[in-house]
């Protein structure tokens, strides 16, 4: 993606010798838990000089992704596949994170390759998630195999008034919008009836999404040629499009569409001040803080809540912080004895579900090195993912976020940095 810096990870070279059973076991099961963070600084400390291990390889590349250095990521598996030491699952892991990276470089046609590469493997039997997972994504690689890469021209800084909505001011194929910005989302998203407005082509996909309430909606896909925000502007920008019903909420409320992962990315640093103005530096300062990571195209940070760092997702477009099941595993006695039960809705783009939780009336946590208190927090007693998903324990939105003067997330260097 232009303008982006690759992320150096110090000390994150392959690992010169296959790590005890023991270690692997740990590293793998850090992975698991997509706990980049401890998965990062565990594999800087074995050590060790003779011959490389694929294992420890593969896991590498898996961290270098979730830093965002996809391009790095992509030469650890090439060389690791050009070794010839590669298992059969190990290379199918390999390809998927490999399609993830190409994805993460809209490289839609090179993804498209992974994929099938994946699906007509004969070990494809051995891995039936990552078969489902691709599967899924077939699609809309299918959908977006001729589309050029995003690209993105700097004009110059961004200074741009949000308003009490907290949307962001764009510009699609010459048309204003002001669309929710949300970090959670893998793409961005439209609305059919403004992608029909704009005489933007539909292309048919029948994608199957994944929405905050776990439950499924399917959509179409949509290249804009330009869209502009600030002063950056944007080539080739991908869109979800999602019936009108997906995006209006009760009264009335509609959201013409979001500003998804992808678009944020590539602004490289964005700064979100208390009174409502969004700052888009054209170069931005490197920031020393690596509190940030990726797993696919979803932000997660870490949360400290008493002594113990809590994998959390990073989502802009939650107005409120919400705890998951494990959080209420980890902590059930407490939050029994403290809190009291509730039945909590808990929703988004595709609706809403009600759920079993408990109310709490205070929690203080510690987000990148700021401490932040929480009124009347909820806690939901059960999973609202899959068993293999359920490993956030929150999802932190913006009533951590707006606590201080500014929040900036850059995504050169992955860090979140409250001030």
């Amino acid at each position: 993606m232009l303008g982006l810096v690759a992320l150096a990870i110090p000390g994150m070279g392959i690992a010169t010798e296959d790590p005890s059973l023991a270690d692997l076991a740990e590293l793998q099961s850090l992975y698991r838990q997509r706990d980049f963070f401890a998965l990062r600084d565990r594999l800087q400390s074995i050590s060790a000089p003779e011959k490389s291990s694929v294992e420890t390889g593969l896991l590498k590349a898996a961290v270098q992704q979730a830093f965002n250095d996809p391009e790095g990521s992509n030469q650890t598996i090439s060389s690791l596949l050009a070794t010839g030491e590669t298992e059969a699952g190990q290379v199918l892991r390999l390809r998927n994170l490999q399609l993830t990276n190409h994805l993460r470089l809209h490289r839609y046609g090179a993804a498209l390759e992974s994929a099938r590469a994946i699906l007509s493997s004969p070990a494809a039997d051995t891995a039936p998630e990552i078969v489902t997972d691709v599967q899924g994504k077939l699609p809309l690689l299918e959908a977006l195999e001729d589309v050029p890469p995003q690209e993105i021209d700097f004009l110059g800084p961004s200074l741009l008034a949000l308003g009490q909505t907290k949307r962001v001011p764009l510009t699609i194929e010459g048309s204003k919008f002001q669309f929710a910005l949300d970090t959670g989302a893998n793409f961005s998203v439209i609305m059919r009836s403004e992608a029909q407005k704009l005489g933007l082509e539909i292309r048919p996909a029948d994608l199957v999404i994944s929405t905050s309430t776990a439950k499924k909606v399917l959509g179409d896909v949509t290249v804009a040629e330009t869209v502009e925000i600030g002063k950056i502007r944007y080539r080739n920008v991908v869109f979800l499009v999602l019936p009108d019903e997906l995006l209006t909420f009760p009264g009335g409320h509609r959201i013409p569409g979001l500003v998804g992962f992808p678009v944020v990315e590539a602004m490289g640093e964005v700064r979100f001040r208390r009174d409502n103005v969004m700052e888009i530096p054209r170069d931005p300062p490197r920031r020393a803080l690596q509190n940030l990571a990726l797993n696919d195209l979803e932000p997660l940070t870490q949360v400290r809540y008493r002594k113990d760092n809590l994998l959390c997702r990073l989502d802009t477009g939650a107005s409120l912080t919400v705890f998951y099941e494990p959080f209420f595993q980890k902590y059930r006695q407490r939050i029994e004895s403290a809190g009291h039960p509730i039945t909590a809705k808990a929703g988004g783009v595709g609706g809403f579900q009600e759920i079993p939780a408990y109310r709490l009336q205070e929690l203080v946590l510690t987000v990148a090195r700021s401490g932040v208190t929480l009124r009347r927090v909820e806690v939901y007693t059960e999973p609202i993912r899959k068993p293999e998903e359920n490993y956030l324990y929150c999802n932190v939105g913006l009533d951590v976020l707006g606590q201080l003067q500014a929040y900036i997330i850059n995504f050169q260097d992955m860090a979140l940095v409250l001030n």
